[in-house]
């Protein structure tokens, strides 16, 4: 259960006032655990995410780890065998051993490298003595450093293991004097014979070549090394990349004047095979620069610098070289067919690649974020697993009876400065259009601020009132957008119409919820007040009891879902009508909830808990299993709860709980229209508190009665809006005058009865003759 614990910031010592609310006692609800009657699971979504590591190579096969499952050693004929892993401390290359056919497991508690042949099965350990450090196991040498106790100096030491199980150690010749630091470094820089090192003295940086045949330290011309892809040791060269350009250096002479090699763009040197350098280019439609994730290109590259031939279209992570010349790289078309491909050699001097195992990409589930209003269902999921960018996608759901699901409709990505999973945030309106913020905090790109997405627009949208700069959404709900701005004089909440883009309301009070043309907000620490948007008159404080830091407050309907902290800890619903308080959790025992049309949805012990309010008695049943801390959703419109459960499915979740019947929330009604040539229209538009199956709008002329025309439609999700040019049905242009009309719409679930509206309009037009226009009181043809 998700736990209440913090104070939000700026809440100002408690105020005392006038207006109390008794607060009825928790009831005990009648708990049940059963299926979920009419349950959808919208199956998981998931991005492949390439989290192979090889770690060392030898004669017959390689290691590599694998998420799922874990070590594994595979032969270049792609047999796979498990290793039991567990006791090892190793975690960087060469730790785990280089260029054989022995994996090293060092364990660092015990001191103690094994060595496990894998072409034998056989075993042997090397102890490592005190005052040494463990840095790689060359073949089936051990290599440590260890610190002189008089000087404070560092130096190698060479354990030489034998198969009869004896062990020989050597010292490193070579070693300069005053070594202050040896440094293990990370990546393809070993194999049986010996590995580049890093090392300082004094305070100036160096690298060298542990030469382990020959037991001596050979310097090299480089201050530092430089990170991945920089450096790497095949079995016949040392190349080293920097500042664009490859030192290609032969082992037979370290010491030797390097040839070099031009590399343009963003490119990592990956090795050589052959006379053949093989490089990665980063490719920009893969996504964006990072070593280590699959957006790379593999190219065969000649010595002069040409680009001889593309070999994988894709890849990603470090490669490994083999002790025979080959080289391995993980990699494929695309990542659904990810795979260890074999870089060799070929006759007359070219380069091929085959695929030498499969690889195993880790599952990952897609969907960061939900929001589920009037039926419609959008999700922020990512498009693969190493961009952090999200994509929104929109589902439709049956609303008028079982809860079919719709296409999945792409909407585009979210602003590239939205990168994170908090980011952007999705505010539904409840009529199909959605508000969609960043973290704006500190920043003004236009991507951060809030953006009005039609029902069918591609993302980013339109931006809201772009004469300033807001830093949140406090609440939204049908045609209002209530905005925060936060500048040097303090916190100021505006509230714009989204259709006029007009500014209808501003406060400096804590904008708390929205609903329909109410708007509610804070009045001291313990209460709200309501506010209507279309008069801006302020109605009747709720007060939530002495000792109450309201936490967080949420309205659907009649109905107030309040949470309080500090002295007077405890969560309630609120009763508008009935002006009455149903205390549901007291303490500090209370889950976050959300609140929908007469219930409270909330986690507990890892169920959904449905808590049905309506008669002022609490009725508490499960609705199945629920994994806290990932994203959900309460339709208030609908009644039905969306949640992302720990299959990594989507589950719509009726509550079982009936909402109220279909009312009106806000309506804009022109009472005239003035038609120019018969091309204007009077748009009259309605807010709904629930889906409607059908609507009708029938016209009348005032005089007659006579019926002239008669528009409708089928289900729509929230909003009924339509047009009259002020034709009739048979598109004759009607005369001058006042006329009548009425709003039928049917409930879509077949609850509770259709809705009704009705009103008066008046209707005139404006001809021309001529260049000159005339207003008449007559019918124009």
């Amino acid at each position: 259960m998700v736990r209440g614990s913090l104070i939000r910031a700026g809440i100002a010592a408690a105020v005392s006032f006038t207006l109390a609310v008794g607060l009825s006692p928790l009831s005990a609800g009648s708990a049940r655990a059963e299926p979920v009657a009419g349950e959808v699971v919208i199956p998981a979504s998931y991005v492949l995410s390439p989290q192979t590591r090889l770690l060392s190579a030898g004669p017959s096969g390689f290691l590599r780890h694998e998420p799922t499952l874990e070590y594994l050693w595979t032969s270049y004929a792609g047999v796979d065998t498990k290793l039991d892993m567990s006791l090892t401390d190793a975690f960087r290359v060469p730790d785990f051993g280089a260029g054989s056919d022995i994996v090293a497991t060092p364990n660092f508690t015990d001191r103690t490298v094994t060595l496990r042949d894998m072409t034998t099965g056989r075993s042997r350990t090397v102890a490592i003595p005190l005052g040494h450090t463990y840095v790689s196991t060359l073949g089936s040498t051990v290599v440590t450093t260890a610190q002189d106790a008089s000087t404070g100096h560092y130096t190698w030491h060479l354990f030489d293991s034998h198969d009869d199980g004896s062990v020989t150690r050597r010292a490193v010749a070579g070693v300069p004097e005053g070594v202050t630091a040896a440094t293990n470094i990370s990546g393809p820089l070993g194999d049986a014979r010996g590995q580049v090192v890093q090392y300082q003295v004094g305070s100036t940086p160096h690298t060298g070549f542990l030469d382990v045949e020959q037991g001596r330290l050979i310097p090299l011309p480089y201050a530092a090394y430089r990170g991945t892809g920089t450096v790497v040791l095949t079995s016949t060269h040392l190349l080293w990349l920097h500042d664009g350009t490859v030192s290609v250096h032969s082992r037979a002479d370290l010491t030797a004047t390097p040839r070099t090699v031009p590399l343009t763009g963003a490119s990592q040197v990956l090795g050589m095979v052959g006379e053949t350098l093989v490089v990665g280019r980063h490719d920009p439609s893969l996504g964006p620069f990072n070593y280590l994730d699959p957006v790379w290109r593999v190219e065969a590259v000649a010595l002069d610098g040409r680009t001889v031939k593309t070999l994988l279209t894709r890849s990603g992570g470090s490669p490994m070289p083999t002790p025979d010349g080959r080289l391995l790289v993980q990699g494929g078309p695309d990542v659904d067919r990810w795979g260890i491909f074999v870089v060799e050699a070929a006759d007359g001097g070219d380069v091929t690649v085959r695929k030498a195992a499969e690889a195993y990409p880790r599952k990952l589930q897609a969907v960061s974020g939900l929001t589920f209003t009037q039926g419609r269902l959008n999700t922020l999921e990512q498009e693969n697993a190493w961009q952090k960018r999200r994509h929104l996608y929109t589902r439709e759901i049956g609303v008028t009876g079982s809860l079919a699901v719709g296409a999945r409709t792409a909407r585009g990505p979210a602003p590239a400065s939205c990168d994170t999973t908090a980011c952007p945030d999705l505010h539904d309106t409840g009529d199909g259009r959605t508000v969609v913020s960043g973290l704006s905090y500190g920043r003004t790109d236009d991507d951060r601020q809030p953006h009005l997405l039609g029902p069918n627009q591609p993302m980013p949208g339109t931006r809201i009132d772009g004469s300033r700069t807001y830093h949140a959404v406090a609440a939204v709900g049908g045609r209002f957008a209530a905005l925060t701005v936060v500048g040097g004089t303090g916190t100021e909440t505006r509230v714009v119409d989204v259709d006029t883009g007009a500014t209808v309301f501003t406060t400096t009070a804590s904008v708390e919820a929205l609903w329909g043309t109410t708007l509610w907000v804070r009045d001291g620490n313990d209460a709200v007040a309501p506010v209507d948007l279309l008069t801006g008159q302020r109605g009747a404080q709720v007060w939530f009891g002495s000792g109450c830091l309201l936490e967080n407050l949420q309205a659907v309907g009649r109905w107030l879902l309040w949470t309080c902290v500090g002295s007077a800890s405890g969560q309630g619903v609120y009763d508008t009508v009935k002006r009455t308080n149903l205390r549901l959790v007291s303490g500090h025992d209370w889950s976050w909830a959300k609140l929908g049309d007469g219930f409270v949805a909330s986690e507990v012990d890892g169920q959904l808990k449905v808590t049905d309010v309506r008669d002022g008695t609490p009725r508490s049943h499960t609705a199945g299993a629920f994994a806290s801390w990932r994203p959900w959703d309460v339709d208030p419109y609908t009644g039905v709860i969306a949640h992302l459960g720990a299959d990594d499915g989507i589950h719509l979740v009726p509550s079982g709980v009936p909402v109220s019947p279909l009312a009106q929330l806000d309506a804009t009604v022109a009472t005239s229209a003035h038609v120019k040539d018969a091309t204007g229209h009077w748009s009259p538009k309605w807010w709904l508190s629930k889906p409607a199956a059908s609507w009708t709008l029938v016209i009348r002329s005032q005089t007659s009665g006579a019926v002239v025309r008669t528009l409708s439609g089928g289900l729509t999700r929230g909003v009924v809006a339509t047009a009259w040019t002020g034709k009739d049905d048979r598109r004759r242009v009607m005369p001058n005058g006042t006329y009548t009309w009425t709003l039928t719409a049917t409930p879509a679930d077949g609850q509770g009865a259709a809705l009704t509206r009705s009103g008066t309009m008046k209707l005139s037009h404006e001809c021309h003759i001529g260049d000159r226009p005339q207003l008449v009181v007559i019918r124009c043809s």
